[in-house]
């Protein structure tokens, strides 16, 4: 078997295939800010941050991804100028108002991640742990002591994975009535504490 390799940063030629799969993840609660899917995927590819993503591959293969929160933005900035750039006017700012909701912040002490997301032909490979792993060292690397994430509570899947690493929850939020648009009720703010 062919080892997994994880690193920095993903090339001009890999942006569709991270969309796409950023897309298949987090499409349920993206997809009210765009007018269909392939408007959708287009907004993740213009505001893909290569630098704030850890990729996983084996043999050149693209098997899933780890964004997060550098200084300005996440693995994929949603806000007005990345939008524009790949929206119209009204699209961009229909999107922008809509995705707000959904924003995080920044934290000074911790690696805030921004999305996990493993090839469906990958998943139960190890994949998601291997990111995992390597978030934290990235992490320990920059002299970041704790690894932060929220996790929606329809996922009970990613949360048994974040726990098994030794994720523990920290915090978490509701949506109330604007749980039927996003399609999910609430999520819990988990954190790793690193070496």
């Amino acid at each position: 078997m062919h080892e997994v390799i994880i690193s920095r940063g993903i090339g001009d030629s890999e942006r569709s295939r991270v969309a796409e799969l950023y897309w298949e993840a987090f499409a349920r609660k993206l997809r009210p800010g765009f007018r269909d899917d392939q408007t959708g995927v287009q907004a993740v590819k213009a505001g893909l941050q290569s630098e704030n993503v850890l990729v996983a591959r084996r043999q050149g293969a693209l098997l899933g991804v780890c964004g997060f929160y550098g200084a300005k933005s996440g693995a994929v900035d949603l806000k007005w100028s990345s939008l524009r750039r790949a929206l119209t006017i009204s699209a961009a700012a229909r999107a922008s108002t809509v995705l707000a909701v959904l924003s995080r912040s920044t934290c000074s002490d911790a690696l805030v991640l921004d999305g996990i997301c493993v090839d469906r032909a990958a998943r139960g490979l190890g994949i998601g742990t291997a990111l995992l792993n390597a978030a934290s060292s990235y992490a320990r690397s920059i002299d970041v002591r704790r690894v932060r994430l929220s996790v929606v509570d329809s996922n009970p899947r990613a949360r048994a994975l974040y726990e098994r690493q030794g994720f523990r929850p920290v915090g978490g939020g509701a949506l109330g009535f604007l749980s039927v648009v996003y399609g999910f009720d609430g999520y819990t703010t988990m954190e790793l504490k690193v070496v």
